[in-house]
């Protein structure tokens, strides 16, 4: 587990969500929040899943290329498996998809 309290794991997650969702406002990709989750929904039908996992402090993320738990370490979302960036991964599973191509600006943490 992370060195976090909750209260900076849930601040940190939620900026997280919030720039992938102001990346796909940005792409024209609809997007659904229901509470900590997030469905990228592309014109295709395809999804990307994103969400909060407050017990264990991670991020998940579910698409056809895969599933992947983030845990914030060194100032990043890092994958459990890889060390993979979060914004990456996201850019990558929504684009393997058939979705437009996510830009994160200053993508928080």
């Amino acid at each position: 587990m992370n060195n976090l309290s909750q209260s900076q794991y849930l601040d940190l997650a939620e900026q997280a969500l919030r720039a992938v969702e102001n990346a796909a406002d940005a792409a024209e990709l609809d997007t659904r929040r229901d509470g900590s989750v997030l469905n990228l929904e592309l014109d295709n039908g395809e999804q990307v899943i994103i969400n909060l996992q407050a017990p264990v402090q991670e991020l998940w993320l579910a698409s056809k290329s895969g599933a992947y738990h983030f845990r914030y370490q060194s100032g990043r979302w890092l994958d459990t498996r890889e060390a993979r960036d979060f914004a990456d991964l996201v850019q990558q599973a929504v684009h393997e998809q058939g979705g437009p191509r996510l830009r994160f600006d200053g993508f928080p943490g």
